[in-house]
């Protein structure tokens, strides 16, 4: 007799499968591709198609992290924006993230305290917000095809990431952002 098990989704499926149905809607291949992929890798875990992966979520040393994370600055400040060593690079980080981010998850978790929920709703409230303003800034720079009136993030942050030092300082952010909401160097 075999044991049915709950089937636990990770939060993180729906934004991805957001993500991937908001990108090509607005026509992004490349970005439609690479949440798609994501959404689809992690689906298949969800509905236990694939179970492989490290045995637990892998620990770096910060030594490691901060080396990562200055050698891909110190690219993105020196290379030209849109250059082929950028796209090398950014290629190389693929293989490294989902091997970081592939491991096979427990099936059961403890429960939550009240202190992850309230910090759950706050943070869930407040994507939600971020998203929604977004979307309206994209519709409404679409429809007046305008973005001076309907900026989006990324028209805010174009005069910024025009510069070498703009753009290594925001993928070495979002790279440190990444490494502490994923959790590597926190203690379980």
């Amino acid at each position: 007799m075999s044991v049915k098990s709950k089937l636990s989704i990770n939060l993180w499926v729906f934004v991805f499968v957001g993500a991937t149905m908001f990108h090509a809607w607005r026509g992004s291949t490349e970005d439609a591709y690479i949440f798609g992929t994501a959404t689809i890798l992690m689906l298949t875990q969800v509905f236990g198609f694939t179970r492989f992966g490290f045995k637990e979520q892998p620990k770096l040393s910060i030594w490691v992290i901060g080396s990562i994370v200055l050698a891909v600055a110190a690219v993105l400040y020196f290379a030209p924006r849109h250059s082929t060593l950028i796209l090398i690079t950014l290629l190389l980080l693929i293989p490294a993230g989902i091997g970081l981010l592939f491991y096979v998850d427990n099936l059961r978790h403890p429960k939550p305290t009240e202190a992850v929920k309230r910090s759950r709703l706050a943070w869930g409230v407040w994507a939600f917000i971020f998203t929604l303003i977004e979307l309206i800034a994209f519709i409404g720079s679409q429809f007046a095809n305008d973005t001076n009136d309907f900026p989006t993030i990324s028209v805010l942050l174009d005069p910024v990431l025009e510069t070498p030092l703009g753009r290594a300082a925001f993928v070495a952010l979002w790279l440190m952002a990444g490494v502490y909401l994923f959790g590597f160097r926190r203690k379980r």
